[in-house]
């Protein structure tokens, strides 16, 4: 049988100036899978990828750990000039996300088209990026 806490993590990124880092997560993010996704996260944040969609498609279930990883790393990311975005919640993890008030912290977007959007309208990029000065 396999195991419950199965997590299969994969990473995108664009090389053009707004470096935008699209890491999409499949399976389940629990205390068991959670560092996985934080070391993903380390490793982009000590690269300087700052701006990061997390697209959350296939993603069925974030524990408490889950949402202290993306938590955890916000001030850093943000003192960084970028941001995490969360794309694609499904309706139960989006329940637990607005119940946790996380909302607040975190913007949340229907795709990852309109979480790049919420980049490129100047969200989290810092104004030398934008590209109509």
């Amino acid at each position: 049988m396999q195991a419950m806490s199965d997590i299969k993590i994969s990473v995108s990124e664009s090389g053009s100036d707004d470096a935008i880092s699209i890491i999409r997560v499949d399976g389940v993010i629990d205390t068991l899978t959670a560092t996985q996704l934080e070391e993903v996260l380390d490793r982009l944040l000590k690269r300087g990828r700052f701006h990061l969609i997390l697209d959350l498609a296939g993603v069925d279930y974030i524990s408490s750990a889950g949402w202290g990883i993306f938590i955890s790393r916000i001030k850093e990311i943000r003192e960084g000039k970028g941001d995490i975005k969360l794309a694609n919640m499904v309706p139960n993890v989006s329940e637990v996300y607005e119940l946790l008030e996380f909302d607040s912290i975190l913007s949340a977007h229907e795709s990852i088209n309109g979480a790049r959007m919420a980049f490129d309208s100047g969200q989290g990029v810092p104004p030398s990026k934008k590209k109509d000065r």
